[in-house]
């Protein structure tokens, strides 16, 4: 009996090292491929647990290839898995605060990493695996510590199991393929030691336990075709019931990887979908023709990357909870509905037959999967669990009826008799303002519709226009215009004033370009009329957090406008359909918002859009009148001139208004966006007329400082009297303005905010450097004039020391040269006036104009950084929107202030 022991002990540590050893090897989710040697030492406990099947083994064949074959097959990750009901837990779990509303998955994989070449028992092949099962909130990549067997944190716990046995063909279920396994590892009991920590500190609420008592049973069905696709296990403890190693029974489930080769039924080749259920909405449509079977599976594969929106079903009159033929599992609570699913089409298997006939087949093959639609994608691509959720699927595409029949098997039960039911998709070649999905599907059952719990199930795939230039769906010629006459008479009924109307004579916007056939010019005008980037509310543009993403981008042009008219403007219109979104909880907080599918006309003189269209609602809201759609919404959309985008701030207005009442659900409040920017393309073009312009606006500006300070001067030689009331402060604030300029060689009367590497020279650099000198010399004068006549001495020394002013400080300084002036006027109450208004209301409203332009100027209309940098430089902080908009207004005040103290000072009555 000790012996027994000792020994039983001495497998158990030569285990638990295979156990680090293999978790060593193996990455988080087991597909490490190097090769991994297990220690066959267990051979005797195989042959006494594993009697029952190595009595039904069949002779093998003959196989060099079998031993990397059953490496491939046999192999398997994130199937599912579940413990039957009782007291003894596999392993313990407690949830993630940060994931408490979200599903807990129960995923289990398997790798084969080592065949042995040496058989153990007749007809077998030895082998050893290991096995990763867990628990998890976070998704279904399971990462685990590689030198521990167990792993447990919020929201995670993984266990991992070293199995050693055999691998044979049972002469039962059709020469199903089988492996029998014993497992070791250390397994978690909930038996609290002191001083016991994992390896990042943590005090455990557990003690692991070394456990090589473990049966693991895996069956593969024989062949691989729509109803034998499963594999099934189970793992059961072989401890005695009670003890503390003792777990209930675990049940696991995947199915057959892409390793296996699938064989198509020719029973179900002939099956129509005559029953579909809306098969005459669908004729409005058209269907999509394809050259050839390859290229409609090609299609396919690109169609069913992305998830499908499962439609609401208005006509459903049965249980809310019911989705479809899917069945909702334990682990969803009350709450979960079939409005939070979507549909997922997971291994596909597209065949294109060969024939002779004029009508091409395809045969298809997938499993169809319901997840949440608030849960990750990522963590239900990579299942392979066939649960209530899924719905395995084959039918046939041919080139006749152009849509794809599919007969489909609930997976709880895969049996022959169980296929009832049908799966079809059509694929439109017509978009329409109602429909702008490629793919329109739907599952109903076979037998007897009227008798059913369910109505047809439908789900759609709805892509933007960028989507579609991929899947040969880009400017499409086939869309159906329906709301052009309307959005022709909102445009009618709101007209511009008569003014913005003969500006806009002379302002250019995106249009048709000459020279270009048809096809390239709407090419062209859609990429100047996309737009994908940041909004912000147009009533808050300086607040950071009304910022919005949104992506705006043409689906058609059509130069054929539906509308007889008289007036020449309105010949000029063009057919437009848009497809907009926005980020979800940028404009609402609490609110998702969802996809708008707007329709129109685009004036190209006015630059302007007057959209009608719909927007996609939440499934849940009945109140709609088109299903799962608002069609009471209306868009006006306000483009940038091209001629000054250069000058102006480049941003695109769009208005959406509701067209319910308010007392309607579907109501909101109407919504004033303003883009952060948008470029027409031509930046070099723009950079150099902008330099230019500045270059210009430059010089003028000097010349008129020049001939106003010239003034004050001669108004200062004939005016002896008024010199000593002149403020020295004023004039020593624009002589450091001038002179910073001047010795920094900056650009104080406008700040440029490009780019270094991007920055040209400035046109006309020489005479606006003379003008800056004659002025900063002229007002020298003025300075010394000044204290000649208040007995002071000259204070133009002052001037060197103006090159460590930055040049920033010194532009406020100059906004505010008036002040000083105000000061010196209350404190001496002259009877003369000291400065003409010329000087003061000139040189202010100079500053005026620089303020004017640096505001409607883009602030960095050449930025190619993109991120967060773009907004933070235009929308700004609250403190310099209070500068842009005081200091102007303090400017005009200050200038005030100076004509009203002169004019109550000279009509005082004179003191004999």
């Amino acid at each position: 009996m000790h012996m027994e022991i000792s020994v039983r002990n001495l497998l158990a540590v030569a285990n638990l090292f295979v156990i680090l050893s293999l978790s060593a090897s193996c990455d988080d989710n087991l597909d490490d491929s190097s090769e991994i040697f297990t220690y066959y030492g267990r051979i005797a406990e195989i042959e006494k647990h594993c009697s029952s099947y190595l009595s039904l083994a069949s002779k093998l064949s003959a196989d060099a290839n079998r031993g990397s074959r059953i490496k491939r097959e046999l192999s398997f990750t994130n199937g599912d898995w579940e413990q039957e009901d009782g007291n003894a837990t596999l392993m313990p779990f407690s949830q993630s605060k940060s994931f408490e509303d979200s599903l807990t998955l129960k995923l289990v994989s398997f790798k084969v990493v080592d065949v042995s070449s040496v058989p153990h028992f007749e007809n077998t092949v030895s082998l050893g695996g290991i096995m990763s099962i867990g628990i998890s909130d976070e998704g279904s990549y399971f990462p685990s510590h590689k030198y521990f067997s167990f792993t447990k944190r919020p929201g995670l716990s993984v266990l991992k199991i070293a199995f050693e046995g055999v691998y044979l063909q049972s002469n039962e279920n059709g020469n199903e393929h089988l492996m029998c396994l014993l497992g070791n590892t250390t397994l978690p009991v909930p038996i609290p030691e002191p001083f016991n920590y994992d390896y990042n500190g943590h005090l455990l609420d557990y003690t692991l336990l070394q456990d090589d008592q473990i049966l693991l049973v895996l069956r593969y069905p024989p062949t691989f075709n729509l109803t034998s696709r499963v594999m099934r296990g189970e793992m059961r403890s072989l401890n005695q019931e009670g003890s503390l190693a003792y777990f209930d029974n675990v049940h696991i489930s995947s199915q057959l990887n892409h390793h296996f080769t699938y064989q198509f039924s020719s029973e179900l080749k002939s099956r129509s979908c005559d029953l579909y259920p809306y098969q005459q909405e669908l004729t409005t449509y058209g269907a999509k023709s394809f050259d050839s079977g390859f290229s409609f599976c090609r299609f396919l594969r690109q169609v069913i990357e992305r998830p499908f929106d499962i439609l609401q079903n208005y006509n459903d009159r049965h249980v809310a909870g019911k989705l479809g033929p899917f069945q909702l599992g334990k682990e969803f609570s009350s709450n979960w509905t079939h409005q939070n699913f979507r549909l997922l089409f997971q291994n596909l298997i597209c065949e294109e037959e060969t024939s002779n006939n004029i009508v091409q087949t395809t045969r298809v093959s997938a499993v169809l999967r319901a997840f949440p639609a608030s849960f990750p994608i990522f963590a239900w691509q990579g299942r392979t669990g066939l649960s209530g959720l899924t719905l395995s699927a084959e039918g046939t595409w041919d080139s006749l009826t152009r849509k794809l029949c599919m007969t489909g098997c609930v997976n709880s039960v895969l049996d022959s008799e169980e296929c009832n039911y049908q799966v079809s998709l059509h694929f439109p070649n017509v978009f329409s303002i109602k429909q702008r999905s490629v793919l329109l599907g739907s599952i109903y059952s076979i037998k007897n519709e009227t008798n059913t719990s369910f109505l047809p199930l439908l789900f759609d795939s709805l892509r933007g226009p960028s989507d579609l230039k991929s899947l040969g769906l880009y400017n499409n010629p086939y869309y159906n215009y329906s709301k052009v006459e309307l959005a022709a008479a909102n445009k009618k009924k709101s007209p511009p004033s008569k003014l913005f109307t003969f500006i806009k004579k002379f302002l250019k916007y995106p249009t048709l370009v000459d020279g270009l056939d048809l096809h390239a010019q709407l090419n062209f005008l859609s990429n100047k009329l996309n737009f994908h980037g940041c909004a912000v509310h147009h009533q808050s543009m300086r607040n950071q957090k009304s910022r919005v993403d949104i992506q705006m981008e043409v689906l058609s042009l059509d130069t054929s406008y539906q509308h007889e008219t008289t007036e020449p403007e309105e010949k000029n219109l063009i057919n437009i359909s848009l497809h907009l979104a926005f980020s979800e909880g940028y404009l609402v907080e609490s609110e998702v918002l969802y996809p708008y599918f707007l329709e129109g006309v685009y004036d190209p003189l006015a630059g302007d859009m007057h959209l009608s269209g719909c927007r996609k609602v939440s499934p849940n809201d009945k109140s709609s009148f088109e299903p799962g759609l608002d069609c009471m919404v209306e868009v006006k959309v306000q483009y940038p001139s091209e001629s000054t985008r250069w000058l102006m701030y480049p941003s695109v207005e769009m208005t959406i208004t509701s067209q319910r009442s308010e007392e309607d659900a579907l109501h909101f409040r109407t919504i004033t966006l303003k883009t952060v920017r948008i470029s027409y393309n031509e930046h070099e073009q723009d950079y150099a007329l902008m330099k230019t312009f500045e270059g210009v606006l430059r010089l003028l500006i000097s010349l008129a400082a020049v001939a106003i300070i010239r003034s004050q001067l001669r108004y200062m030689n004939s005016n002896d009297s008024c010199i000593a009331y002149i403020s020295h402060g004023t004039l020593a604030l624009l002589m450091f303005g001038y002179g910073a300029e001047l010795i920094m060689a900056t650009e104080i009367l406008f700040e440029s905010n490009q780019d270094s590497i991007r920055n040209l020279p400035y046109e006309l650099q020489t005479p606006r450097i003379l003008l800056l000198l004659v002025s900063l010399l002229l007002t020298i004068k003025q300075y010394q004039k000044v204290s000649e006549a208040k007995h002071m001495p000259n204070g133009y020394y002052f001037v060197p020391a103006m090159s460590v002013i930055m040049k920033t400080l010194a532009l406020k300084m100059q906004d505010l040269f008036l002040m000083p002036q105000v000061i010196e006027n209350m404190a001496c109450s002259s009877q003369v006036r000291p400065l003409r208004k010329t000087y003061y209301f000139g040189l202010t409203l100079l500053r005026l104009v620089i303020h004017f332009y640096y505001y409607i100027r883009d602030p960095c209309p050449f930025n190619y950084d993109g991120g967060d940098a773009l907004i933070y430089n235009q929308v700004g902080s609250v403190l310099f929107y209070i500068y842009d908009i005081m200091i102007p207004i303090i400017m005009i005040l200050l200038a005030s202030v100076v004509y009203i103290q002169q004019s109550w000072n000279y009509l005082k009555p004179r003191h004999p």
